[in-house]
């Protein structure tokens, strides 16, 4: 255990990287007299927009001054950069011939701003405090992270409708232990996949791979059965160093089953079980 000094100095290194990371760190406002893409544009020279824009850029600033420390801090300004980004991409694809869909912008502003305020237990800070509390039940590692894509899609064929909605893969490490769930979305349904692997000094090996969509997580199903020599092409999450430690909007809150497989995967003498 760390000395009652180390922890002083700890405390001291998070207070200056917060002060640091708040200079760093500015809200996402727009600058019109700088404007040069499509969605900017669209926003600076509508009144509506521009008033939702700015009313979501308040929400985003009071959501910053409850971070109850750095790194959440770090995660959210990183979150909302993936959400503008991701709007941007989705409402700038489509050129300039088409009339731009400013009824879609407002809404996902409007639907935005209710998660940045939102102060319940289904909000981002939550979300981000009870990540660490599940993570702190095992050892961790260079291998633990999130590894997170976000993006608006459609709600139906016609494309009447788009929600914002993140996917990729949770890795969880316990000692040379990894355990990783990842989710896709295609064809307009979600599809998960259950990984272990095996950590020998700064490698990860795959050991078994599970794409059962049955329910039970490939454990008596005939549907789905673990591949013991998984291939790279069989949707196995990537294996690497430099995951985000915390990502609220990765896949997360865990559901039951989920969260007993992680413990099951992670603390079990082996992994996955014979049968």
């Amino acid at each position: 255990m760390p000395g009652r000094t180390f922890k002083m100095l700890s405390r001291l290194t998070v207070l200056c990287l917060a002060t640091l990371l708040g200079a760093s760190m500015p809200a996402l406002a727009i600058d019109c007299s700088k404007a040069n893409d499509r969605v900017d544009k669209a926003i600076c020279g509508n009144t509506g927009l521009k008033a939702a824009d700015a009313t979501m850029g308040s929400a985003y600033n009071a959501l910053l001054k409850t971070a109850p420390d750095a790194e959440i801090r770090t995660m959210l300004v990183s979150s909302q950069r993936r959400w503008v980004a991701a709007r941007n991409e989705w409402l700038g694809s489509d050129g300039n011939e088409t009339p731009f869909p400013a009824a879609r912008l407002r809404k996902a502003m409007v639907d935005r701003t209710a998660l940045l305020t939102d102060r319940s237990d289904k909000g981002l800070v939550a979300h981000a405090e009870a990540q660490r509390h599940f993570l702190a039940k095992f050892t961790g590692g260079a291998f633990s992270g999130f590894d997170t894509s976000c993006e608006f899609i459609p709600n139906d064929n016609e494309q009447t409708s788009f929600s914002y909605q993140c996917n990729g893969a949770i890795h969880v490490q316990n000692k040379e232990r990894l355990c990783s769930l990842s989710t896709e979305f295609a064809s307009w349904s979600l599809y998960m996949y259950h990984a272990v692997s095996a950590v020998t000094a700064d490698q990860a090996k795959p050991v078994a791979f599970c794409g059962d969509q049955s329910g039970d997580i490939c454990g008596e199903s005939k549907k789905g059965e673990w591949e013991s020599a998984p291939k790279p092409d069989q949707h196995f999450p990537a294996l690497k160093t430099g995951f985000a430690k915390l990502d609220a909007e990765a896949n997360w809150p865990l559901d039951e089953a989920d969260e007993t497989w992680f413990g099951q995967c992670l603390t079990s003498p082996s992994y996955p079980p014979v049968h």
